[in-house]
């Protein structure tokens, strides 16, 4: 059996003899497909023996793969990225899987992305060279479809792995890839072929804050609309079809849809529980203020096995979900350090934040310590300026901590849009009354929302799904700081016009007592 690596490749002379060097020896031929190199990657493919085709690059994946599958000439094809390696580990399981009754493998592919722990995927990347086996899709392609409609089984799991090198923050900046895959997905949406994968990858494309929100959000809701098109045996079979609704449901509740956000949620357990999915269930509800809910959602997300599938998971999904422990951990009244701890390790940045900021205000030098370090690494990240300026509130340096604030906010991200609510609330306490246009992306913004409407005599409609209790709580709060600032005047109208929204939100009117 005739194995043959198969690469397109374009100004890749720094990666690719990494690449190259791992298949010399255990596989029978290299194929690579050239599409507009300027660089020595050219020579360098050449002085490892593989047979070059150089062709036109024209925004389309699949088409430079199928290129390389033409010139192929063996029995399988082992689909290599220029900016991977083969595990040298492999090289005995590679040649077994080619003695297999399999159309084709899955491979594992490790993403180091420059974090602590490396993602995983699997990929159908080992397959039979057959001329019906082609490549879909002018992004993220793949030759799934094509095995579909030859009959062919589904692919089996193998012991092959592939270490994938693109993914560092350097590798992303340097070669633009975010901006080439943004151009290459809308191209497609406007030629009208777009799938439900498609538009889910655009959706997930687009920066989720800023001028490209709304194009965010509008191809969410598309892909979502167009998925569920399809009979739900063919969504249980789509790998990323839950992070798609994780991903649509997380940016329904940033505008206040929290109901609209949970049915999708709903939706999409019908294919199963995967821990991320139950991390999305668990941080909606927290910022619904449904504490204890979510603290159990968080709790069972955790106990949830962590698979490896076609859709990638990695260490940032991990930290991330003991970040949201933290965060309800916090909420209920428990200690939240411990994981803080354990997602500081595994990378989160924001973990390192809340746990610096928690030190801080215990007076623990170890705390000053940390949040020097993030100023010296990150000086302009949100979530550090973020968690200086309540450093500095928090030891009463409130000129500082103004000043942190408002450089936290430049940067259009979620850390920027809880400044803005806190810059909100600070100008009101210093006597100001600026309107409060920030979306009602949890409790405590609806509460902003709310006092805002109610006091200028507006209709106030809080998403029924926000947990009541914490919503009156968290306007209680807004109304005693008023109180304590000497804005007696402002809370007087509030209780006015909130006479005839407890409709809206029952025991509102009671918040405040008539002199």
């Amino acid at each position: 059996m005739r194995l043959i690596a198969c690469l397109i490749a374009r100004d890749e002379q720094d990666n690719l003899p990494r690449c190259l060097r791992s298949l010399v020896g255990v596989v029978d031929g290299i194929c690579l497909v050239d599409t507009g190199s300027t660089d020595s990657t050219l020579a360098i493919a050449r002085s490892f023996g593989a047979q070059v085709q150089s062709i036109p690059w024209e925004d389309d994946f699949a088409k430079a793969r199928n290129a390389s599958l033409e010139i192929a000439d063996g029995d399988w094809v082992l689909q290599v990225d220029a900016d991977e390696e083969l595990d040298p580990r492999c090289a005995m399981d590679l040649r077994a899987a080619l003695s297999s009754d399999e159309w084709c493998h899955l491979v594992e592919v490790e993403l180091r992305d420059g974090t602590a722990q490396s993602g995983k995927v699997l990929l159908p990347r080992l397959f039979r060279l057959h001329p019906r086996i082609r490549y879909r899709r002018a992004l993220h392609e793949s030759v799934l479809e094509s095995l579909e409609e030859l009959g062919a089984p589904p692919p089996g799991a193998s012991r092959i792995r592939l270490i994938h090198h693109g993914y560092t923050p350097e590798s992303v900046a340097s070669r633009s890839k975010h901006e080439r895959n943004l151009r290459i997905l809308r191209k497609v949406r406007e030629s009208g072929e777009a799938d439900a994968y498609d538009l889910y990858k655009l959706a997930t494309t687009l920066p989720a804050w800023g001028e490209a929100a709304q194009e965010r959000s509008d191809r969410h809701r598309e892909a979502w609309v167009r998925s569920l098109e399809a009979p739900l045996a063919l969504r249980r079979q789509w790998p990323w079809w839950q992070t798609l609704a994780r991903s649509f449901a997380l940016d329904l509740a940033h505008t206040g849809r929290f109901s609209d956000a949970w049915s999708v949620l709903e939706e999409a357990q019908s294919a199963g529980t995967p821990p991320e999915l139950e991390s999305a269930r668990a941080r909606l509800l927290l910022r619904a203020g449904h504490h204890q809910l979510a603290w159990e959602r968080v709790q069972a997300a955790m106990t949830l096995p962590r698979s490896i599938g076609l859709a990638a998971t990695n260490g940032s999904d991990q930290a991330s979900t003991l970040h949201l422990a933290a965060q309800c951990a916090l909420a209920c009244g428990l200690d939240p350090d411990p994981y803080l701890q354990e997602a500081s390790g595994l990378g989160s940045l924001a973990a390192r934040c809340d746990l610096a900021v928690r030190r801080i205000k215990r007076n623990q030098n170890a705390g000053w310590k940390e949040l020097d370090q993030m100023m010296r690494v990150s000086p302009e990240h949100p979530l550090v300026l973020l968690a200086g300026s309540e450093a500095a509130l928090a030891h009463g340096d409130r000129s500082t901590s103004d000043l942190l604030l408002s450089q936290a906010v430049r940067t259009p991200s979620e850390a920027a849009e809880r400044g803005k609510a806190r810059q909100w609330m600070r100008a009101w306490l210093d006597g100001a009354t600026p309107s409060f246009d920030l979306h009602p992306s949890d409790a405590e913004n609806a509460a902003a929302q709310g006092l805002d409407r109610i006091r200028r005599g507006l209709v106030w409609t809080p998403d029924p799904f926000l947990e009541p209790r914490f919503l009156r709580s968290c306007l209680a709060d807004f109304l005693e700081a008023l109180l304590q600032a000497g804005h007696a005047q402002t809370v007087r109208k509030f209780a006015l016009h909130a006479k005839s929204q407890d409709s809206a939100l029952p025991g509102i009117s009671t918040l405040v007592l008539e002199d």
